[in-house]
């Protein structure tokens, strides 16, 4: 009776060979771009060595760099980015402890030292995005440019003294850095208050002010007993 049936013998595939041949391809990893490095010294920039102020570009592995807490240390390693559009900033001589007018990139790291950072943090200084600080002591943004950077680094993660007084990170620290990084509203608030605390004290002091004992209690702090 099988033998009657009309495709008895006629040619099937083997379920075998279906196996062999995937139902999905998978689709391809694509490599994930690398972002570029921010922060870095622009070559112009004066880094303290220990043998004088040289200009970030003449910087070389084993020179020795004066740090804000770990002394005179050894760079170790320095690399050259390829230049990338950029913000600029202006920073006023003085502005951040630097002896003459600069002109920076907005992602550049530097100190900043405040009463404010102390008494919240109970730090000297934290790190911050020098765009952060538009506004204050007369910084303010730039045209942007495209300027290559250069990266010093050292055995750790160190604030570099440059242009005669001011602190910039060496390499970037991130949230787990050695030092206090604060976001773009923090270091905003920070300042925020800076100036309230000094238009308050700027009052008191005047003469024709009058301000309650309680008031000058909580912005000098408590008398001593």
């Amino acid at each position: 009776m099988l033998l009657d049936h009309f495709n008895t013998f006629a040619d099937f595939q083997p379920v075998g060979l279906l196996l062999d041949f995937p139902m999905a391809r998978p689709e391809p990893v694509q490599p994930t771009p690398q972002r570029s490095k921010t922060g870095g010294f622009l070559p112009q920039t004066l880094v303290e060595t220990d043998r004088g102020f040289v200009q970030a570009r003449d910087v070389k592995p084993g020179d020795m760099v004066y740090t804000f807490d770990g002394g005179c240390q050894e760079v170790k390693t320095v690399r050259h980015a390829v230049p990338r559009l950029t913000t600029m900033m202006h920073v006023p001589a003085g502005a951040l402890g630097n002896d003459c007018d600069l002109q920076l990139p907005a992602d550049q790291m530097v100190a900043l030292e405040l009463d404010a950072v102390e008494r919240l943090f109970g730090l000297p200084l934290v790190v911050v995005k020098l765009i952060s600080l538009a506004g204050h002591n007369g910084i303010k943004a730039l045209s942007p440019e495209r300027l290559g950077r250069i990266h010093i680094e050292c055995e750790e993660e160190e604030l570099i003294w440059a242009e005669s007084g001011m602190l910039m990170q060496a390499e970037t620290g991130g949230p787990d850095g050695a030092f206090k990084e604060l976001s773009l509203s923090e270091t905003r608030q920070i300042l925020a208050s800076e100036e309230g605390r000094a238009l308050a004290l700027t009052a008191i002091e005047d003469e024709d002010a009058r301000y309650p004992d309680l008031l000058k209690e909580l912005l000098e702090g408590p008398k001593a007993a």
